[in-house]
């Protein structure tokens, strides 16, 4: 997960960091996400921490437990299909 990460651009981080936390909120299942990882998303969230590389990180994970096709999606509409390519053999 980290070397995907850091092949994305610094420039993408805000929008992207964005786009993943409205897929994240955006589920209806309340317990998708992990306790621990949403804990971890909630400090990073409070430290401005989300277009980080942590936070980015952390988003990723979260939005493909919830709903892998929209991140996908998403990622292939920032121009990271490699990022989605890698991401696909990881599950």
């Amino acid at each position: 997960m980290e070397a995907v990460v850091k092949g994305i651009p610094n420039s993408l981080h805000g929008d992207l960091s964005k786009k993943l936390v409205n897929i994240v909120l955006g589920t209806k299942d309340k317990n998708a996400v992990p306790a621990e990882l949403a804990k971890k998303i909630i400090y990073l969230w409070r430290q401005d921490q989300m277009a980080s590389l942590t936070g980015i990180s952390c988003l990723i994970e979260a939005s493909i437990t919830v709903d892998a096709e929209a991140t996908y999606s998403v990622l292939d509409e920032l121009g990271l299909q490699e990022a989605t390519a890698v991401l696909k053999t990881l599950q």
